[in-house]
């Protein structure tokens, strides 16, 4: 998961669903140079915090994700689903391509990054990224 123009331009409240909703960037899920889906002001933060949630439960208990966000309909704008051979992350929007499957500890290390390069982003914006905490 990639992410570009990080920005909260549209951001006009303070409440915790002001920033989840308006916090936004540029967003690709990728793999190799394949993009698999991509949406140009794509809710990240709220992104960060649903897959810091979910990355708690831990392999076992984890069940396959599909993204839920205040600024889409249905979920599953990304979704990270369990098979046999690892976890592959798409998306509701292009359900004919996925990433290459890779293993639950792979997974962590991506997603990690990219919570941690998000609440970097939001600190620097100038906010507390404490509503991003699971």
């Amino acid at each position: 998961m990639l992410y570009r123009d990080f920005n909260a331009n549209d951001l006009r409240g303070s409440t915790v669903a002001d920033y989840l909703v308006n916090i936004e960037a540029f967003f690709e899920v990728v793999d190799g140079r394949e993009v698999i889906y991509s949406e140009p002001c794509f809710p990240v933060a709220e992104l960060a915090r649903e897959l810091a949630r979910w990355l708690q439960l831990g392999e076992s208990r984890a069940p396959d994700f599909h993204f839920s966000s205040l600024s889409f309909e249905d979920p599953g704008a990304v979704v990270i689903l369990r098979g046999e051979s690892g976890w592959t992350v798409g998306s509701m929007f292009t359900p004919e391509v996925k990433t290459a499957p890779i293993p639950w500890d792979g997974l962590v290390t991506c997603k990690g990054d990219f919570i941690s390069d998000v609440w970097r982003d939001v600190q620097g914006l100038g906010i507390s990224p404490d509503f991003l905490d699971p």
